[in-house]
């Protein structure tokens, strides 16, 4: 029920237990949910709980893999913000010619407290460069459109 919609759909469930799991997760009163919940909790029985488990397992596993490009790319994008450009003598693979301007707008913008646009955009040049030089390829975009609110 705690599954975010992503993890859900990841999960290789038969169809009326994806529906029935829906319909629970769709209803937000508290009682009716305790009643949704104990709903799903008889469909479940007739389900092999322990494949369903390691089902779950692999959920998590592929989440946390999938953010720890983006942790390394947060923890680069603070190091260059407090260092400057000078980070970037360190940074894998060397940057680009990009990487000191997008450095200096996102100081610039931290310094005058404006909204951080250009911080999350050297966030996003940064999650790009280091899934390249990974050979993930591209889609970090989208990823890191998802990230970025939070920074």
């Amino acid at each position: 029920m705690k599954l975010s919609a992503p993890a859900v759909k990841k999960l290789e469930i038969e169809q009326d237990l994806r529906e029935t799991l829906d319909r629970a997760r769709a209803v937000t009163s508290m009682i009716a949910r305790r009643r949704a919940e104990r709903t799903l909790a008889g469909e479940l029985r007739r389900f092999d709980l322990v494949e369903l488990a390691e089902q779950l397992a692999r959920v998590h596993e592929s989440a946390n893999a999938d953010a720890l490009p983006l942790r390394v790319a947060e923890q680069w994008r603070a190091r260059m913000l407090a260092e400057g450009p000078a980070a970037i003598a360190t940074f894998p693979g060397g940057g680009d010619d990009q990487l000191p301007k997008l450095i200096e707008a996102a100081q610039r913008e931290r310094a005058t407290g404006r909204p951080p646009g250009a911080a999350r955009s050297l966030f996003r040049h940064l999650v790009a460069l280091l899934k390249a030089q990974d050979g993930t390829g591209a889609g970090a975009e989208s990823e890191a459109d998802d990230d970025d609110d939070d920074a």
